[in-house]
């Protein structure tokens, strides 16, 4: 039997839903625990990727862990949703991961970047697309320095990829703070069941988000100065 179809003011929302935002802000975990607390309505979307895996990552879970060629073949194929090249490696979603929803399955629940969600929109005029931001630049940061898979130089470049990613967030449908799991699960949620109504975050989400950008701006100066300092006292 299909899992019932999420209600937003009278119409079943059939998805895709699209959590995006900046690196850090909590959008895989948020989409995992939205999967976890109603895993009949909500089923994550598996992306593929070339990067190679991190530790504790596990293909089929986490990621889709392809060849760069392979990858290219399907996108080729038209077996990709979207796609997306960040940070040196590709990003994509099987278009295939779409199709449960449109069959009265679970709505797919999408982690993805900003390039790939313009993708998504195009293709599923029924998307939500919900920018997920972090609560502050402190926490924020310290949530990059502390998984401790990246190095100083990989950090930096996350964060100015996060300063494109927040000029763009405004074009974006909805908006999270996920100062706290649930309650950010909580008001996903929400926003899922009322899909509609009005664009926009007002005057405390442009607070928050010029927060974060001064935030990320000290952050990569500081990290290429203490980049730079280790280099020149390796060099002397």
């Amino acid at each position: 039997m299909s899992a019932a179809p999420l209600e937003g003011r009278g119409v079943a929302f059939r998805g895709p839903l699209v959590l995006v935002g900046p690196s850090g802000a909590g959008k895989t975990t948020i989409a995992a625990r939205l999967v976890e607390r109603h895993p009949g309505r909500f089923a994550l979307s598996v992306s593929a990727t070339t990067r190679e895996p991190r530790a504790g990552e596990e293909d089929g879970r986490d990621y889709r862990f392809v060849s760069r060629r392979d990858f290219d073949e399907m996108a080729r194929a038209g077996g990709l949703a979207e796609w997306a090249e960040v940070h040196g490696e590709r990003y994509g979603t099987p278009a295939a991961n779409l199709v449960p929803a449109l069959e009265g399955g679970p709505v797919p629940v999408l982690d993805i970047d900003v390039q790939g969600a313009r993708q998504v929109m195009k293709r599923a005029a029924a998307a939500l697309v919900i920018f997920i931001l972090p609560p502050g630049p402190d926490e924020w940061i310290a949530r990059l320095a502390g998984r401790g898979t990246e190095s100083p130089r990989e950090i930096a470049r996350r964060l100015r990829t996060a300063l494109r990613e927040l000029a763009e967030a405004r074009s974006f449908h909805r908006f999270v703070v996920n100062a706290d799991l649930e309650r950010a699960v909580d008001e996903v949620l929400t926003l899922v069941e009322g899909a509609g109504g009005e664009r926009g975050g007002g005057p405390g989400f442009a607070s928050l988000r010029r927060a974060l950008e001064r935030g990320a701006r000290f952050e990569i100066e500081r990290l290429e100065l203490a980049d730079e300092a280790a280099s020149a006292g390796q060099g002397a």
